[in-house]
């Protein structure tokens, strides 16, 4: 038996002005041939849980390491990088023909310049070449748009069950599985894809509680029950401007009839929950004045998700910093910025030095910048590992890194930040969070498996930027409105939605 392994994953944020072009995806590395499994094996990735799945079966099968592309979220990618993706796997995949099987890692959430379905270009491009009897079994995030080109190319597609996101690993584990065992048994499980007409923000729900842990949980029920084989729940990337959208649901099992059961089942009671996806906003000095206030011993968390890098914003907002700065607030404060010209100064003065920098809007010149006298306190590589536990072990780049003290608030500025959830993006740069007044965390929810265990004093703030938490107030050009939060479908079924009611 041969498989391939290859992965081409990013989540795109429409509203980003700035293009994600191939210097940017270089960033993270591009893998090639053993390279994959070099870097990969073992670790707590999609591509690691393929690897594992394929070592476990014990039996004579050869890997073919294809190319392994995986960057930051961020703006539209140029076409260019995918159009360097598909010359590079299809030509291993001709020279490695005939294969058995292609493990592909997506995000499910990738937008190029040319094409709003990219992973279903992907899908097309490949089925073309390998045929009808090889499988492909693809994994992707839980805030993938699933399009129809996607199913109709994938034989097995698997998105995350957990947000904040910590089955990677397992997730593409549980994708290969199921393409083994449909190999092995020469039985083909028939997926069900029902799209749900429906998109919430980001930082509206998890699976740690509420509505939609009740959901997930009833779909790992019906695996464990043996009723469906699998199933994934997508809530779509509400920042993605596309033709064609929603929030989807696949099930899979051994009779087409069981799984759209369940497929529309679960379906329903997503579409049901929508009004439940709300998150409290508290305002940036609503933050400030509780944190002013706060005598526990822990820190305020403000929850920046407007400008949050991992849901594909520019994460060179200053607002926060701003309104401490206007206040005149004595909070100790840290938060962390991209800024390349300000972390190049900061190396260019040195430590101990003060200068006046103007910090922000770096990337984006709608966000807000500050400009104000800055104390080098220490300057740093910007290298770290993720503690997790999402990505534990994980190696961030995020580019030369200085911290610099602006009065009480200690400022890490560096070229793109990465691991945005992870208490290391400030503990490896000497900020200890447990030890501030006010932390600003730049993510939607991600955070939470860390930062839940520092403290309960989270808050969800609006705050300026294009991953912004509502959803009515961002310039859609292309997605429909003729779904929730723009209608309130309030006669609604998903049998109106199958029959093709719009």
């Amino acid at each position: 038996m041969k498989i391939l392994i290859c992965e081409f994953r990013q989540e795109t944020n429409s509203f980003n002005p700035v293009i994600s072009d191939m210097g940017f995806w270089k960033k993270a590395g591009i893998l090639e041939g053993e390279k994959i499994y070099d870097k990969l094996a073992s670790k707590p990735c999609a591509v690691g849980g393929m690897i594992q799945a394929i070592e476990d079966r014990k039996s004579d099968i050869e890997i073919v390491y294809g190319i392994s592309m995986s960057c930051q979220s961020g703006g539209p990618t140029e076409q260019k990088v995918l159009d360097y993706f598909l010359d590079r796997v299809i030509n291993i995949i001709k020279n490695s023909s005939p294969l058995d099987a292609v493990f592909i890692s997506f995000h499910g959430a990738l937008q190029t310049t040319k094409y709003d379905d990219a992973e279903g270009e992907i899908a097309a491009k490949i089925r073309d070449i390998i045929g009808e009897n090889a499988v492909i079994a693809a994994s992707t995030d839980l805030h993938a748009y699933i399009s129809p080109k996607m199913v109709k190319n994938i034989d097995f597609i698997c998105g995350y069950h957990t947000y904040p996101h910590v089955d990677f690993f397992e997730t593409g584990y549980r994708a290969a599985k199921i393409a083994f065992d449909s190999l092995s048994t020469k039985v083909t499980p028939k997926t069900a894809r029902v799209m749900v007409p429906m998109i919430v923000s980001a930082a509206a729900y998890n699976t740690m509680q509420g509505p939609f842990k009740a959901l997930m949980d009833y779909g790992l029920s019906l695996v464990k029950a043996g009723k469906i084989i699998d199933f994934s729940i997508y809530q779509m990337q509400p920042w993605l401007d596309i033709s064609e959208g929603g929030s989807t649901v696949l099930v899979i099992s051994n009779d087409y009839e069981i799984s759209e059961f369940y497929a529309r089942d679960m379906a329903q009671k997503l579409l049901d929950a929508r009004k439940e996806f709300v998150s409290k906003q508290f305002s940036i000095e609503e933050v400030i004045n509780i944190a002013e206030k706060n005598d526990s011993g822990k820190p305020v968390i403000l929850v920046d998700c407007a400008d949050s890098c991992n849901a594909g914003a520019t994460g060179d907002n200053m607002a926060v910093a701003a309104k401490l700065l206007g206040k005149k607030s004595n909070l100790k404060t840290a938060i962390v910025v991209n800024d390349a010209s300000a972390a190049d100064l900061a190396h260019k003065i040195g430590v101990g030095k003060t200068e006046i920098f103007s910090i922000g809007a770096s990337r984006d010149p709608n966000s807000v910048s500050v400009k104000a006298e800055g104390y080098v306190k220490s300057l740093h590589d910007g290298i770290f590992m993720q503690e997790g536990p999402a990505g534990r072990g994980l190696v961030n780049d995020i580019g030369r890194t200085a911290v610099i003290r602006i009065k009480n608030i200690d400022v890490v500025v560096c070229h793109w930040m990465a691991g945005n959830g992870d208490p290391q993006l400030y503990r490896a740069f000497g900020i200890e969070p447990t030890l501030y007044q006010l932390v600003i965390v730049k993510a939607c929810t991600s955070f939470r498996a860390a930062y839940s265990k520092l403290s309960d004093l989270i808050f969800d703030t609006d705050t300026p930027g294009v991953a912004a938490s509502n959803l009515t107030n961002l310039n859609f050009k292309k997605l429909p409105k003729t779904f929730y939060p723009w209608s309130t479908l309030n006669d609604y079924t998903i049998n109106d939605v199958m029959r093709g009611r719009k």
